[in-house]
């Protein structure tokens, strides 16, 4: 792994130069921004069960169904389409350096863009001091479920730009991947009681991989490396088929 800082450099590099990343974080903030205001409209006109930070990281699962592709889908298929793929494995840099310095990079950039979401609360209490904005237990169990699902999240858009030639072809696969996991194993988790009475396992299987529920807990403040544990390992296994996709193709 000597030349992954050097890649992992030139990766955030480009990353920083390219105009559709600011498109994509300049989109995410404000569509953040205007869930975080409605939040706060309707905790101030009834009371409410959660907090309002815990409402606002439950939401945060619909913006990032479109901010990864947007994130990842260049990542990859873009420099396979241009033919920079070809040369650059032609170097003394392996398949596994280059996918996992493209990760680092697309994940770091995410994880800026949604701890840029402190600013919400933050601005908020400035103008209206109440310990309930600023509650720690939401606000580090938030994040961290935020921060450690986009493991996975990522992962899956390095995995589908690996696989296609085409930016749009990338964008289209992880939305599509992301909307399964994230939203599909849910609505299939409803019927599975109804259809699977007679196989516990499949509910319990599907009650651990619903990322809805997992967000929910954690932005109560309630802990637990279960989930943390799948989304690590769901990352590495996707990473490691990007690899093996990059070197098939090279």
């Amino acid at each position: 792994m000597k030349h992954f800082l050097t890649l992992l450099k030139h990766e955030l590099k480009s990353i920083l130069i390219s105009p559709a990343s600011y498109l994509a974080a300049f989109f995410f903030l404000i569509v953040m921004g205007l869930i975080y205001q409605l939040v706060l409209q309707d905790y101030n006109k009834s009371a409410q069960e959660l907090l309002p930070n815990s409402i606002f990281f439950n939401a945060f699962i619909f913006p990032v169904l479109f901010l990864v592709p947007l994130l990842t889908m260049r990542s990859i298929a873009e420099e396979r389409r241009l033919g920079l793929m070809d040369s650059l494995l032609t170097t003394p840099i392996n398949s596994i350096e280059l996918v996992a310095s493209k990760f680092t990079a697309v994940y770091s950039y995410y994880c800026f863009l949604c701890l840029l979401t402190l600013a919400y609360p933050a601005i908020t209490y400035h103008f209206f001091p109440d310990e309930r904005i600023l509650d720690k237990a939401s606000l580090i169990g938030g994040f961290a479920i935020i921060c450690s699902s986009g493991l996975l999240y990522i992962s899956i858009g390095i995995l589908a730009s690996s696989l296609a030639r085409s930016q749009l072809v990338a964008g289209l696969l992880t939305f599509s991947m992301l909307f399964g996991l994230i939203l599909g194993v849910q609505m299939i988790k409803e019927k599975a009681d109804e259809y699977f009475e007679s196989y516990p396992i499949v509910s319990m299987l599907l009650e651990y991989i619903q990322v809805v529920d997992h967000v929910r807990d954690f932005s109560r403040g309630v802990l637990d490396t279960r989930p943390i544990i799948l989304y690590v390992s769901g990352s590495l296994l996707m990473l490691s088929i990007a690899v093996l996709a990059v070197d098939h193709k090279r």
